[in-house]
């Protein structure tokens, strides 16, 4: 099934009949996403009769647990296929006020075997979003071994590194330097980074546009991100963007380097 994170609700209306769900990023309650939603939004969405998950992937702090209730009882409201969450507080609440949405375990690059996904499975966690650093043959290793039903990546840029810290905004501050775009770039070796601050934090996202070849793949929801591609609808259409497989062919193994 393509499930496609999308920038608003506009490319959520042109691309309906192209894909079978949609990842919507909650706004306050996201990270690593350029674009998110309100409720008001989601329910515009919903309209389209697809399949709609939303995503509450920061970090909680204290002062923010009776927001995140708040929004937890207001979602159930809504239907929702299911929630994607980094932070633990989630589950706990859903277990606490008795909620019926399911949930997607979406801790990013922790999400990378089988036995995790298994123990949040028994906790109540129907789903699990798979690292993008997994190889082709370890993906399909967990699918193998799990109940969960599996997201993963399969197009877009991939979020590599986030800190709480902002990191670019910082510099500019303290250098006093003017750049309002919203998107910054940093380059290195000849490659480019996009780079998002915002008040959640700075994300540096790949060099590359992950396209991934889909038929050797045993996971139920492919999922791509519009983040930074100018149609997403052509991409769905007829993918004409060259092969890139990211991690899917190649182990994620770093060691530091001897001088």
């Amino acid at each position: 099934m393509k499930a496609v994170i999308v920038k608003d609700v506009l490319e959520a209306k042109k691309i309906k009949d192209k894909v079978d769900t949609f990842l919507l990023p909650i706004k306050d309650f996201s990270i690593n996403y350029h674009n998110t939603f309100t409720l008001e939004e989601v329910k515009e969405v919903l309209k389209l009769e697809k399949e709609v998950f939303l995503i509450v992937n920061k970090n909680i702090f204290n002062s923010e647990l009776k927001t995140l209730e708040n929004l937890l009882l207001e979602i159930e409201k809504l239907k929702v296929k299911g929630i994607f969450f980094y932070d633990i507080a989630v589950l706990t609440l859903k277990n606490k006020l008795n909620l019926k949405t399911d949930l997607v375990w979406s801790q990013e690059h922790l999400v990378t075997n089988y036995e995790t996904i298994n123990y949040w499975y028994k906790k109540g966690v129907k789903y699990a979003y798979l690292s993008s650093e997994l190889t082709e043959e370890e993906i399909n290793k967990i699918s193998e071994n799990t109940k969960a039903i599996l997201f993963v990546n399969v197009f877009g840029y991939q979020p590599m590194f986030t800190s709480r810290r902002h990191l670019v905004n910082n510099y500019l501050k303290y250098f006093k330097l003017k750049d309002k775009s919203k998107l910054k770039k940093i380059s290195k070796e000849g490659k480019e980074y996009p780079i998002l601050d915002t008040k959640d934090g700075t994300t540096v996202y790949s060099n590359y546009i992950l396209n991934a070849p889909l038929e050797n793949l045993k996971v139920k929801y492919l999922v791509y991100n519009s983040y930074l591609v100018s149609d997403i609808c052509k991409v769905l259409e007829d993918n004409n963007y060259p092969v890139e497989k990211g991690f899917l062919d190649k182990e994620t193994i770093y060691r530091v380097k001897k001088k």
